[in-house]
Parts: structure tokens; C-alpha cells; sequence
């Protein structure tokens, strides 16, 4: 059984500085099973798979499983794409989003910041 944590800020100078744990479903985060030893320990993009400094990684919140914990994180460009993804999937049939106007809408107000917010970090590439 896995879960993820609850909300937590990042740690200072840790961008997008938070953002909620409930987008990360729509992010199709990796499965811990899947993820290399890099990967679940936090020092390689969980999606791109390259190396990322740790002052630039977007942190994806503690994975418990089978009481092994593991710290998924990612660059600027994959996760900023991955939200600007599921913003354009969301919206279809949300009515505030698919309006544009998704700040009346959690899910999509969430998504567009974080698609922002990450974007700012895309330095380079990941894959």
C-alpha cells in the first residue's frame, strides 16, 4: 500500500514553493515500483530521468511503501509540461475551466499556477 503525504511547503528557495498534494493525481506520477534508485531518492527526474540539481528539482512529496519511503522530485520543464497537460485534459469537462475561467475551479486554478510556477524553472532539457 502506498500514500503520499499531506501538504507541506518546500523547503526555502525550493520552487514552485508548494502546491497541492491532490494535483498530483493528475500529473501521472510515476509508480514507486517503476522508478530507478535515482529516481525514488530524489536525484534524477522522475519523468526525464536526467540528473537534477537541487536547488531547480520540484519536490512530488514523501511515497511510503511496504515502509520504504522514497522522495520523487522533478525539473522545472517536466513537471511544468505534465500540469499544462492535465490543465488541457481537465478543462474539457470542467465548465470554469473550459470557459477560462479557471480560477473558480481548484483543480484547474491549481494546475495553471503550478504550469506557470515550474515553467520559470525549465532551464535546458530533461529528456
Amino acid at each position: 500500500m502506498a500514500h503520499r503525504t499531506a501538504d507541506r511547503p518546500a523547503p526555502a528557495g525550493r520552487p514552485p514553493a508548494d502546491f497541492p498534494a491532490a494535483l498530483l493525481p493528475y500529473l501521472d506520477v510515476p509508480d514507486l515500483a517503476d522508478l530507478t534508485a535515482d529516481q525514488a531518492a530524489g536525484r534524477t527526474c522522475v519523468w526525464g530521468g536526467h540528473p537534477i540539481p537541487l536547488a531547480a528539482a520540484v519536490d512530488l512529496g514523501e511515497e511510503i511503501r511496504d515502509g520504504v519511503a522514497a522522495f520523487p522530485q522533478s525539473c522545472g520543464r517536466c513537471i511544468a509540461e505534465r500540469a499544462f497537460n492535465a490543465l488541457a485534459a481537465h478543462s474539457i469537462d470542467c465548465e470554469p475551466c473550459h470557459g477560462e475561467d479557471w480560477k473558480n475551479c481548484p483543480t484547474g486554478g491549481g494546475l495553471y499556477r503550478l504550469h506557470r510556477d515550474a515553467g520559470r524553472l525549465a532551464r535546458g532539457k530533461c529528456r
